[in-house]
């Protein structure tokens, strides 16, 4: 008597048992990799096997754009930093993005603008570690910035003139700080209105088609000389600019500008809108981190790094090596 041939189900099983990922062609890998972040690709997806580890340190279109917002809640700071420096290093000259928060210094955007010439946007958030003196060092050796986004760090006096100055192209600004509840009762008897961020956007970047400045501190003559100069400007976001007074000429002024948000707009659509103060029971309080939190969805119940000890990692001569892969190409 003959034996049955094994039913379907068996053949589907054992054929993808025997499947090579390894074998997997190089552009639809690439594809793959290209919806993971930094993270999922140095701590996970890039060490599956030596040929997933050689594409994911040697093909530099995987690193043009690097995405690291809310790494530095998930990771210990010197981890996302030696994370940060690894894409930078793999990216090889190509990055024309880089977006992170919290954990970015002087040191790592130093090392990134002098490592990558070509970028084109960034965006730092809550970056309390960077300084007027580190900034103004990075964006001189970034002359093709077009996107520019600085919100809630520690930047202040002229750092408007100096990007305007190095960054000829620059379309899309963003300045965005927290006006708190003591400004609003404060700001008219105690001289807290201040244009020197406003006239050196006026003055050095005629060519802005976008700007922000929520929670600035400028005044009417500020916004003025901005509409006045910035010709160009489609869009403009002034929400919690609480010493701008929409009289009839700032109203006759802006009626131009094609996306207009005005100092008493709602925030409701900003990202980082749990950060500004509302009032004074909650100002700067642990309730505000957790609504943060809760907004962005990065709370994981456990958030503890994969990669525990940096020393069991080799270090192959680059700031980043803590993440170079050793195998041969």
């Amino acid at each position: 008597m003959s034996s049955l041939p094994p039913p379907a189900s068996f053949m589907a099983e054992a054929e993808v048992e025997a499947r090579d990922w390894a074998e997997m062609p190089s552009d639809a890998l690439a594809a793959v990799f290209g919806k993971l972040d930094v993270a999922e690709i140095l701590t996970g997806a890039g060490l599956v096997c030596r040929a997933w580890r050689r594409l994911a340190a040697t093909d530099p279109t995987l690193w043009r754009r690097v995405d690291m917002c809310h790494q530095g809640d998930l990771l210990e700071t010197e981890e996302a930093e030696a994370m940060a420096r690894a894409a930078v290093d793999r990216a090889a000259g190509t990055m024309e993005a880089f977006w992170a928060d919290t954990f970015v210094t002087d040191d790592l955007l130093r090392y990134i603008s002098q490592r990558a010439p070509s970028l084109k946007s960034l965006q730092l958030s809550l970056c309390h570690h960077v300084s007027n003196e580190g900034f103004a060092e990075a964006i001189s050796s970034l002359p093709q910035l077009e996107e520019l986004d600085v919100t809630f760090c520690s930047l202040h006096g002229n750092v408007c003139d100096t990007i305007g100055r190095a960054c000829p192209h620059l379309k899309r600004f963003s300045l965005n700080e927290r006006w708190s509840i003591l400004q609003s009762e404060f700001a008219p008897y105690e001289g807290m209105d201040d244009d020197t961020e406003a006239l050196g956007i006026a003055s050095t970047m005629p060519g802005l088609q976008e700007l922000q400045l929520i929670g600035n501190n400028l005044t009417n003559d500020g916004l003025m000389a901005i509409l006045d100069r910035c010709l160009h400007l489609e869009s403009l976001d002034i929400r919690q600019c609480y010493n701008i007074q929409m009289d009839r000429v700032m109203k006759s002024k802006c009626a131009r500008i094609r996306d207009l948000k005005l100092p008493h707009d709602s925030i409701s659509d900003f990202k980082y809108r749990a950060y500004i103060v509302s009032s004074i029971a909650n100002s700067g309080s642990d309730f505000e981190v957790d609504m943060y939190d809760d907004l962005l969805d990065v709370v994981t119940e456990d958030d503890e790094a994969d990669f525990d000890d940096i020393d069991d990692f080799d270090d192959a001569g680059s700031d980043g090596g803590m993440y170079d892969d050793e195998f041969d190409i």
